[in-house]
């Protein structure tokens, strides 16, 4: 099911009502005020909200959102927030099992003379109790390759859906309870729940974002 709304809004009513998802998996604004393609030949796509500073408010929820007995959460971030966002995260009260790398398989921009080139994002996983995994302990870095612009659908962080498919996959506990992504975006993390069979809940805010989500989640259940 797909809400189009604020996070904090929706994702409180679903506690409110009782609701329980297996996993939260999601890419959420973290203070990096990004904007993605910057090239010539294309437009700018838009800023996303809430990511001029470190949005923590939704984590609190997330906790008490998830099943006590081994709840999980995947969450990206950047390198620069990644340990302040590790502290949000024990903050709300998950435990912290592990920091997952995507390999982009290229690097993005930055200080071409003075910094390494970026070729990866963090993920830190944690969980609400303890969680077993049903299909054996996966590795720690991933290697998708980062889609371009023009495969992207316009948002700015676009994740590949076979990376969403690998981490959901890899935490699965055998229990096929919901996953949530509060951040929906255009969509990848429903699109790979859908094609594993698994229950989602999305939210997002921009319309025309869940336009795409509709548009893409159809196209995967076909």
């Amino acid at each position: 099911m797909l809400y189009r709304g604020d996070c904090l809004d929706v994702m409180q009513s679903l506690v409110d009502s009782g609701v329980q998802v297996d996993a939260v998996i999601t890419d959420p604004p973290y203070g990096m005020a990004y904007q993605s393609n910057w090239s010539k030949s294309g437009p700018r796509h838009n800023r996303l909200s809430n990511d001029d500073r470190l949005f923590t408010a939704w984590l609190p929820i997330a906790y008490q959102l998830v099943k006590p007995l081994g709840g999980a959460l995947l969450s990206f971030c950047g390198w620069k927030q990644s340990y302040d966002w590790a502290r949000a995260i024990a903050n709300a009260g998950f435990v912290i099992r592990s920091q997952v790398i995507w390999n982009r398989l290229h690097h993005g921009m930055g200080d071409l003379r003075g910094a390494f080139a970026p070729m990866h994002d963090i993920v830190w996983y944690a969980t609400r109790g303890r969680r077993v995994f049903a299909n054996g302990r996966p590795k720690s870095v991933l290697e998708h390759k980062r889609p371009s612009p023009s495969q992207d659908y316009g948002h700015p962080t676009f994740k590949p859906v076979s990376l969403m498919e690998e981490l959901a996959r890899a935490i699965d506990d055998g229990s096929a309870g919901a996953i949530i992504d509060p951040f929906a975006g255009s969509g990848s993390t429903l699109v790979a729940a859908e094609r594993l069979g698994r229950r989602w809940i999305g939210i997002e805010l921009s319309e025309e974002y869940c336009s795409t989500v509709v548009e893409r989640v159809s196209d995967a259940a076909k």
